[in-house]
């Protein structure tokens, strides 16, 4: 069963509660610490996304397409669709002479708020670059493009959807029968594994010695990617962008839609996977950075650039604080 993870408080009185899981595994596959159901099935949603990546390296899609670093970001993105975000998905669908017809990813408004509102004050409607997973379609292109396969991407036996479980499989260490697979916010396939085999896969992804090192070239250019150009994988006032962007020597992280959150140790060899249990997001960064700074991987007295995230104030209109959203477990009990 899942476990109280997080507290929501006003006034000093605990208002909301939020239960979840999490799995902390090394390289070997050993569970260090870990809580509630960590054998629970999960999908991964936009925490696949580093996963889908590495599929898309191992076919060549960085020097087949002359790529660069911020654009390998892009595809591994959840972007906000502010303006840069825009202007690195026109360069990479340029490089892959990709037609807007091609995407097929859907169209919503920006999830940064200041982007949305630049529209509606130039009077103009969002498009599919728009959509915070345009990036990791784009690669889904790409990869068809590697592989000849002049089919729908996204249909769940396509050989790129085929290439990706594989890739998702071999890291996580999860039988390719038994991942199961749905239909993602995006029109995507979207994955999932035991919470604990996601933790596998994350501890992998950043141990370049995984496999005998066959994935590494792959490996390292998905790490260099998201921890150089952080700014990329989120945006502005993101959990993402903000952690790699103070703490990427140390590690990478990417969130997932329904209360999920993945990462990778890089110097440590260790994968985090978190899943809470109603889906609120708002429980996330709490969880994470209190696992992070319990395992003394961030220090407290780091914190303030992420304070906002790990300790999240409860604010009333008239801009007060009011309360707080907390993390109240201890990871070694």
């Amino acid at each position: 069963m899942s476990e109280v993870l997080v507290e929501v408080t006003r006034g000093g009185l605990v208002e909301s509660i939020h239960l979840g899981s999490f799995a902390i595994v090394d390289t070997d596959g050993r569970i260090l610490y870990s809580k509630g159901d960590i054998n629970r099935t999960t999908y991964l949603r936009s925490a696949t996304k580093p996963l889908q990546l590495i599929a898309a390296l191992e076919l060549g899609i960085f020097e087949e397409f002359n790529l660069d670093y911020k654009e390998l970001a892009i595809i591994s993105s959840s972007h906000g669709g502010e303006n840069e975000h825009i202007d690195t998905i026109k360069s990479l669908m340029k490089k892959l002479n990709v037609q807007d017809s091609e995407l097929k990813c859907g169209i919503h408004a920006p999830l940064n708020r200041e982007a949305a509102h630049e529209l509606i004050k130039k009077g103009e409607k969002p498009t599919k670059l728009h959509c915070t997973c345009s990036g990791k379609h784009l690669g889904q292109i790409a990869s068809a493009k590697i592989l000849g396969f002049t089919g729908e991407y996204r249909a769940f036996d396509s050989d790129v959807q085929n290439h990706i479980k594989n890739i998702i499989s071999i890291f996580s260490l999860t039988d390719r029968d038994k991942i199961h697979v749905g239909l993602d916010g995006c029109g995507a396939p979207v994955y999932a594994i035991p919470l604990v085999n996601a933790a596998k896969a994350y501890a992998n992804i950043g141990n370049p010695g995984f496999a005998g090192g066959k994935y590494s070239k792959s490996q390292n250019q998905l790490i260099k990617a998201m921890t150089m150009h952080p700014e990329m994988v989120g945006g502005t006032g993101r959990l993402d962008t903000d952690l790699m962007k103070n703490f990427g020597d140390r590690v990478i992280g990417k969130f997932g839609d329904e209360g999920v959150y993945c990462t990778s140790l890089i110097k440590n060899g260790i994968g985090i996977a978190l899943k809470i249990e109603d889906g609120a997001s708002r429980a996330v960064g709490p969880t994470i950075l209190e696992i992070l700074v319990q395992m003394d991987i961030i220090k407290k007295d780091e914190m303030e650039p992420l304070k906002k995230y790990w300790r999240t104030p409860i604010i009333n209109h008239l801009g007060e604080e009011a309360g707080e959203v907390r993390a109240v477990f201890r990871i070694d009990n």
